[in-house]
């Protein structure tokens, strides 16, 4: 374990913790932000300290999905309108995230999570969501925001279905 890893890992933590916070927003909001700096964290002294691995890459995935899941979770259980206004968006995604799974685990043996622009865009709007949902209680972006996830994710399959050996940092299906 290396010190991008141990970051990544420590996301995973953090999302649990998050889990016990949800009642008190300053005090997610605050875990919130420290978690999203480990994303940033990890990648940037990964490949700055030429210490990035393949299990740091899977790590960051895990870390990922992981908040990804708490934050989905949390808002349903708080904010239920975010989900019943945007139902079909939502479920669209998901379908997609999870054939993508299925056809990378029936194609490489594994199930893998590409770290395209695309995702790194979705993500990075996610993180600017929660807290305006939380802060505001209004979701009239989110829309757009599941369409982008949604191009997104189709993006990640169709690479996904394309190629032919795995490349977890592929930047876009135009771009390798």
């Amino acid at each position: 374990m290396n010190i991008p890893n141990i970051i990544s890992f420590s996301r995973i933590i953090l999302s649990v913790v998050l889990l016990f916070l949800m009642n008190s927003v300053p005090q997610f909001l605050i875990l919130f932000f420290i978690a999203g700096l480990t994303d940033v964290a990890d990648g940037y002294i990964a490949r700055k300290y030429n210490m990035a691995t393949a299990l740091g890459a899977r790590i960051d995935s895990i870390a990922d999905i992981f908040f990804h899941i708490v934050l989905l979770f949390v808002i349903f259980l708080k904010y239920r309108w975010v989900f019943t206004e945007n139902v079909a968006l939502f479920f669209a995604v998901l379908a997609i995230k999870l054939l993508s799974m299925i056809v990378s685990k029936m194609k490489f043996g594994k199930i893998v999570f590409l770290h395209t622009i695309a995702n790194k865009v979705t993500g990075f709007l996610v993180f600017v969501a929660v807290p305006t949902v939380m802060l505001t209680e209004k979701s009239s972006f989110l829309p757009a925001l599941l369409c982008i996830a949604l191009l997104a994710a189709l993006e990640e399959l169709l690479i996904l279905l394309k190629e032919k050996d795995v490349n977890e940092n592929r930047k876009s299906f135009f771009v390798k």
